[in-house]
């Protein structure tokens, strides 16, 4: 039976990590999909890992040269599912992940859906929720941020392939490049749907691609300056809206840490602020 889901698992030396992200989607209530790892060229027990599941995998090596959109966009263009779904090596699905998807998808019409998810930092616990869809979700994610998460999101296949969508793999992205995702399938008119409960677990930790918070605000702020540019058109004053955008950004950042630091950082209140700025 063909899959309705296409899992992709981009993953580099992070076995353990793999170990556990590979059980969470075997356990899955609903059993209509495909696994494809597609490895980096790990060098520690990632082959062993993958090994054992075998039968259970569709396996790829890559060289991507620290570049993971070339990794998603291979997973990509391998998948068979009517819906991509994206989990990270290092984060793991709650057993109802896909079957409630699934029942949504089933019942209303969009072409991504995005669940909340449980963020874990050592031994604190927070629920991070995404959304809401907006009117014009394009214009209100450039000026206040991304609402998706990779590790939470499915986008139907065929949207993709009608509209040319890929991760784009350009060196000043890597961190962003999912940011620069959602944004080009709201450019293109996609219709979002948003899960509002947790059907994942997002993990943080030093290794994690987003750790290097320079290098990953630098990104950040290069996905809006390309945009604003070369995508957007309902601002004819580009400088002045990437300015705009980018000082919304550098506002709510600095407000974040913040509030991080103090430790009563809620995704939710961050939401609330952003909102006076509309």
């Amino acid at each position: 039976m063909k899959p309705f889901f296409s899992v992709i698992v981009p993953t580099y030396n992070q076995g353990n990590l793999l170990l556990r992200c590979i059980k969470s989607i075997l356990s899955q209530s609903f059993k209509r999909y495909e696994i494809i790892v597609i490895d980096n060229n790990s060098s520690d027990n990632t082959k062993e890992i993958i090994k054992k599941y075998k039968k259970q995998i569709i396996f790829r090596k890559i060289k991507n040269k620290g570049i993971i959109a070339k990794s998603r966009n291979l997973g990509i263009r391998i998948a068979k599912g009517e819906w991509v779904s994206f989990l990270d090596s290092d984060d793991a699905w709650a057993r109802d992940k896909l079957k409630i998807t699934y029942e949504k998808i089933k019942n209303n019409n969009f072409d991504i859906i995005c669940n909340d998810e449980w963020i874990i930092s050592g031994k604190k616990f927070r629920i991070w929720s995404y959304g809401p869809s907006k009117k014009n979700l394009y214009k209100h994610m450039l000026k206040y941020g991304n609402v998706m998460s990779t590790s939470a999101s499915s986008v139907k296949k065929k949207f993709l392939t009608d509209k040319k969508i890929f991760f784009n793999e350009s060196k000043s992205f890597v961190t962003a490049e999912d940011y620069d995702f959602f944004l080009n399938l709201a450019s293109k008119k996609g219709i979002f749907f948003f899960i509002s409960y947790p059907l994942g677990f997002h993990y943080f930790h030093k290794k994690s691609a987003s750790a290097n918070k320079k290098k990953h605000n630098d990104s950040i702020e290069a996905v809006l300056k390309f945009h604003s540019y070369n995508v957007q058109k309902f601002n004819l004053n580009k400088k002045k809206f990437y300015l705009e955008c980018k000082s919304n950004f550098r506002f709510q950042n600095n407000l974040i840490n913040f509030m991080n630091r103090k430790e009563v950082f809620d995704f939710k209140i961050i939401s609330i602020l952003k909102a006076i700025f509309k």
